[in-house]
């Protein structure tokens, strides 16, 4: 069985198991709409759903002296919740974070803090896509406790930038396209 998947190019999978194989091509590559072809045949259209808030627990060593996550600590836990998130938008962690060519370095957080969150709570992170720009991303992080009440909200602004001169660069079109359906959804 020859499994296709039909995107900005068609990458041909041998011996691949459907079942199996929608979940790997799913966190795998880069897509923002899939579909499916086998033996020549549309086996169906997929669209990626809204993914789902980033569930988390405040660890010890996230607290203060006072027993609250450090205010510090919120732009750890949303950096952690973008590196979850990303692979959910078909943006796989290394295309992200290791790139060879380019990199998406900070160039602005800032953070609003409205209730503590303390060790052992229960917390989801929803991580939303704000605007796009040329060569620039802005991601809203807002954490809800366990009842889903707004504890923080974390704002990150990151800049595309080439690895060998750190000079801004125009953002690839494989990976505004993603955020683009992204931040539609």
């Amino acid at each position: 069985m020859q499994l296709r998947q039909v995107l900005w190019e068609v990458v041909l999978i041998e011996d691949f198991q459907v079942f199996h194989g929608v979940k790997r091509l799913l966190s795998g590559f880069l897509l923002a709409e899939l579909t499916l072809l086998v033996n020549g045949d549309v086996l169906r259209p997929m669209s990626l759903p809204s993914p789902k808030p980033i569930s988390m627990t405040v660890s010890f060593d996230d607290a203060d002296g006072e027993g609250i996550v450090f205010f510090g600590n919120y732009f750890r836990l949303a950096h952690r919740a973008l590196e979850q998130h990303l692979p959910l938008l078909g943006i796989p962690w290394k295309e992200w974070f290791a790139n060879k060519d380019w990199g998406v370095p900070l160039r602005h957080v800032e953070a609003d803090y409205l209730q503590p969150l303390r060790p052992g709570d229960h917390f989801q992170v929803v991580v939303k896509i704000e605007e796009l720009g040329e060569s620039s991303v802005h991601f809203a992080f807002d954490f809800l406790d366990h009842s889903g009440k707004l504890a923080a909200s974390v704002k990150t602004s990151h800049v595309f930038v080439g690895r060998s001169t750190f000079k801004k660069v125009p953002m690839p079109s494989a990976v505004r396209e993603i955020l683009a359906a992204a931040q539609a959804r």
